[in-house]
């Protein structure tokens, strides 16, 4: 049990990245107090998080961002760190009147740098966004200061048990156990199965007058299998490298320029689910505008678990589409427990700068949540199209981000789309991508 010192009231960005922290990434039990005399009289392990400096304890300066209530624009001053890699908010003590030099102190805000990064504080602060209405990696401190390949907050929370440790060896923090979560997205249930008559003759008018004629006997030759459906291939491999995985399904009501699925009604969509359900986690895709559309996000969700029988948990907005809070919130209100969005459709890397779990903070509310959310670092499209890597590129990638997971015991998540699997041109050699990535 840490005992940690306050100068100023508890607070719930506080209290919120304390358990963030010191509980769910070390282990750590603690109690806060801001009563001086009680602290300095205290013999447990202790912490002094002010801007006073106590000796005998491990001392972290604090700023003001865990006091504060409203959201602010802040200047940040990255600085290159041999321990700790990035650090900001760096507050260094005054020495000058110690008779020795301290020993385990912390010269930056470990506590609030954590916060900004976990509360995505940037993303509420005049963001810039996208053609889809999405927050532009380029425009984030880990992008500009070149750490969004590193799981950040997971560094530093492994360091500060190390330097806890030091301090009071009959500490022991304990991280997680490595992890591994190959997710899919299903955008493309089939190419052409299960397509309503009228979308089918459109594709196939399309093809004749491309002259497409390969495309045509693909679309008309029953034997022949769906290019799309990879999904033998794809549960077959994850069984025999017993990987975790978990699907998720557009279910849009109406076709559009972004969600162009098969309709939840297709007898061969509801099947595919039904199966896919049967076998592993599933969560809902809402669909572009669902994002944004409360009751079209809960609708959404509520056809989803009447097709597969089981309340829907978990959720991965398509195109990664959300904003903050107001997308997340509605997540809330519609029962969703667990969401995997966090990520960047352009770049590969880490949101939230962590490759574990956490709570979603509601700035806007001041508050925590109960939303659990999880961070992918890369995606199929995210390799080939955006970052623009060859397949043996991609594999190198993949492996430096499983690595830099691995280094902190955090959980490396993918996400794959059934279609990418398939033997078209654009995708070739692709599958060998994904069998190099799920292997032990």
């Amino acid at each position: 049990m840490l005992l940690i010192f306050v100068a100023d009231d508890q607070s719930p960005r506080l209290l919120y990245i304390l358990n963030e922290i010191l509980f769910k990434r070390l282990q750590i039990t603690y109690t806060v107090t801001n009563n001086y005399d009680y602290f300095m009289r205290s013999h447990m392990p202790k912490i002094n998080y002010s801007n006073s400096y106590i000796p005998n304890c491990v001392n972290i300066p604090a700023y003001t961002l865990l006091y504060q209530e409203n959201i602010l624009k802040i200047e940040i001053e990255v600085t290159a760190n041999e321990k700790f890699q990035f650090t900001f908010f760096n507050i260094p003590f005054d020495f000058s009147k110690l008779i020795e030099a301290p020993k385990q102190q912390i010269t930056f805000d470990i506590f609030s740098a954590s916060f900004y990064l976990l509360s995505r504080y940037e993303e509420y602060i005049v963001p810039k966004f996208d053609i889809h209405q999405r927050f532009k990696a380029e425009e984030s401190l880990a992008y500009k200061h070149h750490f969004l390949q590193l799981p950040l907050v997971d560094i530093w929370a492994m360091e500060l048990g190390n330097i806890i440790q030091k301090q009071y060896p009959e500490i022991n923090y304990t991280l997680s156990e490595y992890h591994e979560i190959h997710s899919f997205d299903i955008d493309f249930a089939y190419k052409y199965k299960g397509l309503s008559k009228f979308r089918f003759y459109k594709k196939a008018l399309g093809n004749m007058l491309r002259f497409n004629f390969s495309e045509l006997i693909k679309m008309f030759d029953q034997s022949l299998k769906d290019e799309y459906d990879t999904y033998d291939f794809i549960f077959e491999n994850l069984q025999k490298q017993q990987a975790a995985s978990i699907f998720f399904f557009l279910v849009a009501e109406k076709t559009g320029q972004h969600d162009k699925n098969l309709l939840p009604t297709s007898p061969d969509y509801q099947q595919l689910i039904k199966h896919i359900s049967s076998k592993f986690p599933i969560g809902v895709h809402p669909s572009y505008h669902a994002s944004t559309i409360k009751p079209m996000l809960q609708n959404e969700t509520n056809v989803l678990s009447k097709i597969s029988n089981q309340p829907i948990e978990n959720s991965r907005f398509h195109f990664l589409k959300f904003k903050l809070p107001n997308s997340y919130k509605n997540l809330i209100e519609s029962n969703i427990l667990n969401d995997y969005s966090m990520a960047y459709a352009n770049k590969i890397g880490f949101r939230a700068s962590t490759c574990k779990g956490f709570n979603f903070y509601n700035l806007s509310e001041n508050k925590a949540t109960s939303l659990q959310v999880f961070s992918p670092c890369i995606m199929d499209v995210t390799l080939k199209n955006f970052e623009a890597f060859t397949p043996n590129e991609a594999i190198f990638a993949i492996e430096k981000m499983k690595q830099a997971v691995k280094n902190v015991n955090g959980t490396f998540i993918s996400i794959w789309h059934n279609s990418n699997l398939s033997n078209t041109a654009e995708w070739k050699d692709w599958k060998a991508v994904w069998l190099k990535m799920i292997a032990k």
